[in-house]
Parts: structure tokens; C-alpha cells; sequence
């Protein structure tokens, strides 16, 4: 190790050292499910197709009846008990059908505080109105138009009534949805295209709160104890802790069950109308995720398993591929957000996360700082070191709410606690000086550099016009007054976008664009939607996603059958 590696605490060695422990777990979650994932991966710039079959493509043998134990009949069978399945095993049950879900843990699993929907009655009724066809297009221009816009369009168009469905209910269950006020997502006056709030959020009901786990914020227990608690009154039979392993088709024909369960005592599930797979996304498969999108590899040092931890391995993706299903074209979109602070993974607070100065280790800005969050990440990937130095000074109490950038809801709070700085300074998550050389030489970068680079960040602060990069005048604030501070950002990421290839109704598609007879998907075990970079201009739209696509799909495999 070098002396500059040495003086440095957040150089790329020591990223890779602190990231040891969570990448060590990420990569034994696999063997959970018998899909372990192995090490070789695609190299730098190469295409999957150019590099050897991973260990996920290759199909494993048939489980053979003497193996399973059980046979459980249903009309529909739902892979995974997180929002689009939930969703869809409720909707399938209120048309009638034997529902059951088989879900690999002991819960329900999904977060989520802000619920994307265009046309619902809590937007009306706050005078909320957003263009279908622009919201999907805005959308269409985030994938690169790599997605299918009439499944794009399937959102826009059936999310207002779907999030309708899922309030009535909640306030059914004593929880108290709410419209999220058009200022809190808007970001007045930007110059990337921004969109009202399509949210709304729900206060949790007493019951939602002793149902949920230890941890779990109020918005997510409301929709987590309200999906669930309706599926168990619609009927719907949940099977906890039974991982989902291998779909049943023969030939090309119909997909007609599932096997799960543990080795040696598997049940065979059968879905006389459908199976549908709602089994999340593949960000704790290490060799799923680096295969589909390499540049995973390029942030592992500060990227934390920050939703669901070793649990969604891809096992839906694994499946639907050995049964012959086609999945997004490479590379898939990750969903990367600027949470992470070295060493304290999802801590990165509001206040750190304005657009601030941000400099790199050579104390040199790079970028507009007030860019969408995946912008923002890929620009800090391009530079020699994984992380981002946010810099601001003591008149942060009356600029960072000034800004109003709240796109997300971690940053409209804790602009007026000096407690919180106090104590990340404590904890060494911010560091603060008296002088700019002070400032320079706690963060290690080349003195001369930065002491220029503020010189002319203030310069163009005073100008009141971001010559060098183009950031919103409002966003320009000078770095002049003691205290100075800086905090140290890096990239992480919250899931990965890529699924299998769907039409309009929900149906998994082969190779050749032709229907899986039996076989549906939603949530992000679905593709279709998704390339390049997660479309955070439409706060929410994720997690609509999931719950329009689970409700639709549980509709028309009842419908289809």
C-alpha cells in the first residue's frame, strides 16, 4: 500500500475492505435457493454473449416426482408476497379464484414510502393533473425507447384506479391515506423536466403498526399491513418460508405449476389458470447483477443491499429463462441513488444531499449538482475515486430549504437540526473546519485545487449564472462562511430494473415474442419498462408500477386462463 493510500480514509482500498462484510453475505444468500452465484463475470466493455454461460443460465435438471412430497392445487399461484403480488393474488381472489402465494421468507417484503399513480381521486381532489401521455413519454425517453410503451402506457392508464382500489381498502383497515402536497417533488425552475407529485402516502392504523416489523416507517407499514390483511380476508392462502425453485412446462407448451420448498420436501403448487411471478429483483445475486449491469462493479465498494439484503436473488428471472423466456435487452437499469455515506450505508441525510459544491479526491467539481439522483452517480462514477465530496459552510440553516429540491422524501426533513450535523461530525460522517486549507487537508485533497475550485464556484455564485456546468442560479450559493463542512456521498444501489420481456396483459414472452402459455409477471421480476436509468422524474412510479402491473396481471390470469 502506497503513503497516499495510507493517509487516505475513504480511499478505494478502504471502500473495498468496509464493503467486505456486506458483499460476503450478499454472495452466500444464494445458496438459500440453490442458485450460487460463482465469480466469473463479463469483462469490461464485453457483452454477455461474448463471455462463458453464468452459473444462472444454465438450466438445472427437472426436480422428479419422487422428490416432492405435496401437491397443492389452485386456480392462480403468485411467486412472492411483496406489493405486485399481494396485489395480484387479492385481484385474482375478487374474481373468485384459489389463490395461494409461496414466499421464500417468513413475511411480507417490500418498502416504500411514496406511491406513484396518475388520475386517482386523492390527486383530483388537490387539483393534481398530470398528461398520461407525456409521464409516458418522459418515461420513454429514460429507456432510450428500449421499453414497450403500450406496457408503459399500462400504467399511466390503470395506476389512478388501481391506487383508488388500494386506498379504499387501507382506510377500510383504519389507515389514513393522504395526497403528498404538489410543492414536495417539484423542483421550481430546474432545467432537467420535472413532474407534480403523483404520490400519496397513508398514516398507519394502530393494527399496522404492531404488524410490522421492528424498523419499518409508517407509510410502508400502512400499504404492507393493508395488501396483506386483504389477501388474508380475500382468502388468499400464503406459504411462508417456501422458495419457489422451478417452473413446470413441458416442451414449449403450457407453464402449468411450480416446485418450492426446501430440498427434499418440495410441494408441487399447480395454477390451473396461471402462475404469476412477482419475486422481486436480482440485486443480492453478485453475478446476476454484475453480468446485467457491469457497471455494479465499478461502485461495489460503497454500493449497499439497502431494501432487502440477501433475499431477492432473481429466483423469478431463473426460472422464467430455463423455461424458455426472453429478458430485457443488456445492459438493464440499475436503480442507483446517492444514499450511501462510507461506513454508514442509508444515512446520508438531507442536508448532505443538497446541491452543494461537490468536488472530487482532486478537489475538482465535475458536474451540475443538482442533477437526478442516477445523473448524479453515474457522473461521480467517471471519476478516479468512488466518491463525492458534497462541500457547504454555516449558511446552510436558511439555504438548503431554499433550494427545494425534494425529490425524494429523505430530503425534506432535518434542514433545521444542527443536532444531526453535530452529531455526524462526532461520528466522523462530516468533517468541518474553521478555513477552506483546514477543510482541505481533513477531506485530503490537493490544496491548490480546491482552494481554486471554490474560488471559482463563488465567483460564479456572485455572477448568479453556472458557466462551467449549467446548475439552476438558485442552487448557486457561495462557500465563504465558517464553519466549512464537507461530507463524503457515494452510490448506492436500491434495485435492479431488468426483467422478463412482457406484452400488455401481463404475459411473459420466449424469445420470438410469442406468449408463455400460463406463465405472467409484474413488480420487478417484470421487464419491458425499465433501460438506462430509473425515471425519478416521476416520483413513484416504481412502486405504481408494481402495484398496477400485480393488479392487472391477477385480473387477466383469471380472465385469460
Amino acid at each position: 500500500m502506497s503513503n497516499e493510500e495510507n493517509k487516505k480514509g475513504v480511499s478505494r482500498r478502504s471502500f473495498i475492505k468496509g464493503a467486505a462484510i456486506g458483499t460476503v453475505a450478499i454472495a452466500s444468500a444464494g445458496s438459500l435457493i440453490g442458485c450460487s452465484p460463482q465469480e466469473e463475470t463479463p469483462n469490461a466493455g464485453e457483452t454477455p454473449a461474448e463471455s462463458s454461460t453464468p452459473s444462472f443460465l444454465k438450466k438445472p435438471d427437472p426436480i422428479p416426482d419422487s422428490a416432492i412430497k405435496e401437491t397443492v392445487t389452485a386456480d392462480v399461484v403468485v411467486v412472492g408476497a411483496g406489493m405486485s403480488g399481494l396485489c395480484a393474488a387479492m385481484a385474482a381472489a375478487e374474481e373468485g379464484a384459489k389463490v395461494v402465494i409461496v414466499e421464500k421468507t417468513a413475511n411480507v417484503n417490500f418498502r416504500g414510502n411514496d406511491y406513484g399513480a396518475i388520475g386517482s381521486k386523492m390527486q383530483k381532489q388537490i387539483n393534481n393533473q398530470i398528461n398520461k401521455m407525456e409521464a409516458v413519454q418522459e418515461i420513454m425517453r429514460y429507456n432510450a425507447y428500449k421499453g414497450n410503451q403500450r406496457v408503459v402506457s399500462l400504467w399511466a392508464e390503470n395506476s389512478g384506479m388501481v391506487a383508488d382500489w388500494i386506498m379504499a381498502k387501507a382506510e377500510g383497515y383504519g389507515c389514513k391515506p393522504k395526497a403528498v402536497p404538489l410543492d414536495e417533488t417539484v423542483t421550481p425552475g430546474t432545467t432537467i423536466k420535472g413532474f407534480p407529485t403523483l404520490s400519496f402516502r397513508m398514516d398507519p392504523s394502530e393494527a399496522a403498526i404492531s404488524d410490522a416489523p421492528t424498523g419499518t416507517d409508517p407509510w410502508t407499514a400502512s400499504m404492507r399491513y393493508t395488501l396483506k390483511q386483504g389477501c388474508i380476508d380475500a382468502g388468499v392462502q400464503i406459504y411462508f418460508e417456501t422458495p419457489a425453485v422451478q417452473l413446470i412446462r413441458e416442451d414449449k407448451g403450457r407453464v402449468t405449476g411450480v416446485i418450492a420448498g426446501a430440498e427434499g420436501a418440495y410441494t408441487k403448487f399447480v395454477g390451473q389458470k396461471g402462475i404469476i411471478l412477482c419475486s422481486g429483483d436480482y440485486n443480492a445475486d453478485k453475478e446476476m447483477r454484475e453480468y446485467y449491469i457491469p457497471s455494479t462493479k465499478y461502485i461495489q465498494a460503497n454500493m449497499f443491499e439497502m431494501v432487502n439484503g440477501p433475499i431477492n436473488t432473481g429466483d423469478g428471472h431463473k426460472m422464467g429463462m430455463w423455461v424458455g423466456a426472453a429478458i430485457d435487452e443488456f445492459p438493464h437499469a440499475p436503480m442507483y441513488f446517492d444514499f450511501a455515506v462510507p461506513g454508514a450505508p442509508i444515512l446520508a441525510d438531507a442536508l448532505m444531499r443538497q446541491p452543494w459544491l461537490n468536488v472530487n479526491e482532486r478537489g475538482l467539481r465535475y458536474c451540475n449538482e443538482e442533477l437526478p439522483y442516477a445523473y448524479l452517480c453515474n457522473a461521480q462514477r467517471q471519476q478516479p475515486e468512488l466518491v463525492r465530496w458534497a462541500i457547504w459552510d454555516a449558511k446552510w440553516p436558511e439555504e438548503a430549504p431554499s433550494f427545494k429540491v425534494v425529490a425524494c422524501k429523505d430530503m425534506r426533513t432535518n434542514f433545521h437540526n444542527p443536532e444531526n450535523v453535530k452529531a455526524y461530525i462526532e461520528k466522523g460522517y462530516i468533517r468541518s473546519a474553521e478555513t477552506l486549507e483546514e477543510l482541505a487537508d481533513k477531506i485530503e485533497v490537493p490544496k491548490d485545487n480546491f482552494l481554486k475550485t471554490v474560488a471559482r464556484y463563488n465567483e460564479l455564485a456572485q455572477l448568479g449564472e453556472d458557466l462551467d456546468f449549467g446548475k439552476r442560479a438558485a442552487c448557486l450559493t457561495t462557500v465563504e462562511k465558517p464553519t466549512f463542512y464537507a461530507a463524503p456521498l457515494g452510490t448506492a444501489l436500491l434495485v435492479t430494473l431488468g426483467g422478463l420481456k412482457i406484452n400488455e396483459q401481463l404475459q411473459v414472452l420466449d424469445e420470438e415474442q410469442n406468449v408463455i402459455p400460463g406463465l405472467y409477471a409484474a413488480g420487478n421480476a417484470s421487464g419491458s419498462y425499465y433501460a438506462n436509468d430509473y425515471c425519478v422524474n416521476l416520483p413513484g412510479n416504481s412502486h405504481g408500477r408494481a402495484f398496477t402491473f400485480g393488479y392487472l396481471a391477477g385480473k387477466n390470469v383469471v380472465a385469460l386462463g
